[in-house]
């Protein structure tokens, strides 16, 4: 069943929610429920150009260690980039992933980018990260929203709006 948009509350008064969907592993196990916000006057083709605001949500259904998770955002990162794109962000992608916690049913991820503060990371909503770096910000999302994502219908569902 797709995650109601009532489960979901936009994160800022700047954002608004666009869409939700459901990751899903072997087609049949939900992993956790997505939710994107963006700027009201967005559309989905530039999310990851621009200088508009929008927050990607994770809402966990499946209990993951910190090591599953950075392992899938490695090898997701790995297919998506070239060499040099990765050694570009690796300190940046370390701090993040040393800051990434054993998550439980119900825990929350959510990341946050905006043109002037760049990407920060709530954590059940405790902020456990920043980077100012709106180009980094814009590769880590590229994860869930660019091409060659952790998952295709996710990425597909999310942007169809």
């Amino acid at each position: 069943m797709p995650p109601s948009q009532l489960d979901f509350h936009a994160s800022s008064s700047e954002v608004e929610l666009k869409s939700t969907s459901t990751a899903t592993w072997l087609g049949f196990i939900d992993v956790y429920d997505a939710a994107l916000y963006a700027a009201p006057d967005i559309q989905a083709s530039q999310i990851l150009r621009g200088n508009h605001p929008f927050s990607l949500e994770l809402r966990y259904k499946v209990s993951l260690s910190k090591s599953q998770l950075i392992n899938s955002a490695e090898e997701v990162l790995s297919r998506q980039h070239t060499k040099n794109k990765l050694a570009l962000y690796q300190r940046d992608t370390n701090a993040l992933h040393d800051l990434y916690q054993d998550v439980t049913s119900g825990d929350r991820f959510r990341l946050d980018i905006h043109h002037d503060k760049g990407l920060s990371l709530f954590f059940n909503d405790e902020l456990l990260y920043q980077n100012t770096n709106i180009s980094f910000a814009r590769y880590y999302l590229g994860l869930w929203l660019a091409e060659n994502s952790l998952s295709e219908s996710l990425r597909k569902e999310l942007l169809n709006w």
